[in-house]
Parts: structure tokens; C-alpha cells; sequence
């Protein structure tokens, strides 16, 4: 699709940039293996931006920066950025001013506890790959809502406070790292968006090592 538009955009300067076919095949690897990971969307916002500021086809290293000017559009950091933020505000991650709740989000499903145990070489593509998602997400219109400390740390929902204790102690960490999880409890019950919720929740429970069931 890229050099698609590529091909339209620059129309005989293209020709000129790559002028065999074993060329153009050779770019295409680099420019896949530079772009892996980047979602359709964000690819396309920077299509529209290199057009208006590069006269001829642009290098890679060209397209990778204008991309980060396509993060910038949406609000949202890049994806290390987005890590490091992360990785500082692991402790109490609800009382956090973050820079875009698909930080706190992608955070959150890499899980607090494993942000803080693991090296980077562990972590980062496990963040990275939630991350992706969420920004995906953000793309495509969804509006994130990081949910209230106060709805967490207030233990009024049934069962919470005891449900908190016992997790926490089965995966021997904090409250606070479980807390993000049971937030589907403050749902009104058997909503759709409820069940949902409760499916991300014990999927990122096990993850953890967690064996148990949630409350519907």
C-alpha cells in the first residue's frame, strides 16, 4: 500500500528513486522491517503529512519522523516514551497524571507488579504489544477513561475488599497493582460492558499467575 501511494504521489520521481524492479523489492524489505509494528492508520495520517512536506519520495528515516508528528496528533506519546512514562508511575499508578490514558491502559495489561520485577528486555515488548492496541483504539475513535481512584480505593463495591486481599496475596503483590483489574465491579451488573470488562480482567489475572474466578 505504501509505495502505492508512493508511486501516485510522486509519479515519475518515484520512477526515478527506484529504477528496477530488484530495487524497489529490496526497498520494500527495508521500509517493512523499518515500519513493522505501525498500524494502518498512523502509516496513512503520515502518507497525507509527507506529501505536503517532501517534494521527492522520502527516506526512511524521513517517514519515521514524520510519523512522530502523527502520535502528536493524536495526544498520544510514542511507544518508548510511553514505556518510560510507565515504567515511573508504576507505584499508585490511579493517582498519576498521565500523559494519555493509553499509557496508564497499556501499563495496566502489562501489569504494575511486572513493570517493577522485570528488566527491560522482558518488559518492553510486552508493554509495547499492549500498547499497540490501545493506540488502535485511539485511532479508531474510542474514548478511554481511566477509572477514579477514589471508585477503587473506597472498597464499596461487594466483595471488593476482601476480592482485593485475596488476589493480592495469592500473587503476592500489592492492592494497588490489583485494584485496575476488579474495576469492572463498579459496572452496573449484567451489562454487556460489565462481562467485557470482567473477561480483560481475569485474562490479565492469569497472566499474573492468578488461578482463580472473579465474581459476575
Amino acid at each position: 500500500m505504501l509505495f502505492a501511494r508512493f508511486k501516485a504521489i510522486y509519479t515519475h520521481k518515484f520512477a526515478s528513486a527506484y529504477a528496477s524492479t530488484e530495487e524497489v523489492k529490496l526497498a520494500k524489505r527495508e521500509w517493512a522491517i523499518a515500519l513493522k509494528g505501525f498500524q494502518e492508520p498512523l502509516l496513512a495520517y503520515a502518507v497525507e503529512r509527507t506529501k505536503e512536506k517532501y517534494a521527492w519520495p522520502p527516506t526512511i528515516s524521513e517517514f519515521l519522523s514524520v510519523i512522530q508528528t502523527a502520535y502528536r496528533a493524536y495526544g498520544l506519546p510514542e511507544p518508548r516514551r510511553a514505556y518510560m512514562e510507565a515504567c515511573s508511575c508504576r507505584h499508585k499508578p490511579q493517582e498519576k497524571a498521565w500523559s494519555h490514558p493509553a499509557v496508564y491502559f497499556a501499563g495496566a495489561e502489562t501489569g504494575w507488579h511486572f513493570l517493577s520485577t522485570e528488566d527491560e528486555r522482558t518488559s518492553w515488548p510486552v508493554f509495547e504489544k499492549h500498547y499497540t492496541v490501545y493506540v488502535d483504539k485511539v485511532i479508531n475513535g474510542e474514548k478511554l477513561v481511566i477509572p477514579k481512584s477514589v471508585l477503587i480505593e473506597d472498597k464499596s463495591a461487594p466483595v471488593l475488599g476482601s476480592l482485593l486481599s485475596e488476589i493480592a496475596t495469592e500473587l503476592q503483590v500489592s492492592e494497588s497493582d490489583v485494584a485496575p483489574h476488579l474495576y469492572y465491579l463498579y459496572k452496573t451488573h449484567g451489562t454487556k460492558i460489565r462481562a467485557q470488562y470482567r473477561e480483560h480482567a481475569l485474562e490479565a489475572l492469569k497472566k499474573l499467575g492468578y488461578k482463580g474466578g472473579l465474581p459476575d
